[in-house]
């Protein structure tokens, strides 16, 4: 076994966790690795990294490990702040980016209990704070998997996942401390009640939309902002359109289609928006994306080319789907001349 899963930074003495720092040296230390029981020896020269070895035999498999788990613990047991990873809003089986929705922050630890049965799930730490509990597991070779998962969002318990599995394995009880402890990159929400219940909020402000399929493309009939029209009714193209709409929250089978754009919420800040304020915004930045659709020289209902006609009342540009498409556009000299050819 590599030299480096030799560092073991927590035993067993007389029955109880100890930190490497916290024992004399050598045989002195009269401690225990916390897997297997064989007797360890504490190097703490002045040319290495404090820690516990094997003293007769060889490494055992899951010592490393349970040292990580055991030395976890106790620095959080007597902590009394901790900072929280930032908390983010995913959308699940939608093309929409997660939005973050709390930046990491500290906060007091009232209390901490450890490997506590809670129902069918028993976390390697559950802190009390801020009047609420939420779970933190320790991931060195074995992460939360989706069966864990599915229990703890079942409860309904915010969870954070500490990943160790990539770290130095000469890693100090202070540089362990300061990850689990400060804002690290180890640290993530694997669930986060807020973040849920923020996601729910999007999914009640949206509607349930129906595909369509016709010959080769599948559209969404009567779409809200109007993206496409066809003989004066509005739709979109499922792929060209919702795929990249942020109004589309979720394509799930399951859940089905569901577009936001009746009620324009796009965004996290948009519930702080009354809603006709929202649509005023977006009717403006749609008209703005048409715009540069024309200017383009492309139609900004169907996305076909624009042609110059000529009508009773002068020259006007025309989608080149009509009649399926009847947008047209009256120009003048300075509009002509800005549009691309």
């Amino acid at each position: 076994m590599s030299q480096k899963h030799l560092n073991l930074i927590y035993a067993i003495k007389d029955g109880i966790g100890i930190s490497i720092e916290s024992v004399e040296s050598g045989l002195k230390c009269n401690c225990t690795c916390p897997s297997c029981g064989a007797v360890l020896v504490a190097k703490k020269g002045s040319k290495m990294i404090h820690h516990f070895a094997h003293h007769s035999v060889d490494d055992c498999e899951y010592g490393y490990e349970t040292s990580l788990h055991l030395a976890a613990k106790d620095i959080i047991s007597k902590a009394q702040k901790i900072t929280v990873p930032p908390v983010y809003v995913s959308f699940p089986d939608s093309p929409k980016r997660e939005e973050l929705y709390y930046e990491s922050r500290e906060i007091n630890i009232d209390k901490v209990e450890l490997e506590k049965k809670f129902g069918n799930i028993i976390p390697d730490i559950v802190i009390h704070a801020c009047g609420k509990i939420f779970y933190l597991e320790i991931y060195v070779t074995h992460k939360i998997d989706e069966a864990k998962l599915a229990k703890i969002k079942k409860a309904n318990i915010s969870t954070i996942e500490v990943d160790l599995s990539s770290i130095d394995r000469t890693i100090t009880y202070k540089d362990l401390k300061n990850i689990l402890l400060s804002d690290s990159k180890e640290k993530a929400w694997k669930y986060n009640v807020a973040a849920e219940n923020k996601l729910k909020q999007f999914y009640a402000n949206a509607d349930k939309r129906t595909l369509m399929s016709r010959g080769f493309a599948i559209h969404v009939d009567n779409c809200p902002i109007k993206i496409r029209t066809w003989k004066g009714r509005a739709y979109a193209n499922f792929i060209d359109d919702c795929m990249g709409c942020q109004y589309c929250i979720s394509t799930n089978k399951d859940i089905g289609l569901l577009c936001s754009g009746r009620t324009r919420i796009a965004s996290i800040k948009d519930f702080d928006i009354p809603q006709n304020i929202r649509i005023e915004n977006s009717n403006a930045e749609i008209r703005k994306s048409k715009q540069a659709y024309i200017v383009s020289g492309y139609c900004p209902n169907c996305s076909h080319k624009l042609v110059k006609r000529h009508g009773k009342f002068g020259s006007f540009l025309g989608c080149s789907n009509y009649p399926h498409c009847k947008f047209t556009i009256a120009i003048d000299a300075k509009t002509e001349e800005s549009i691309k050819p």
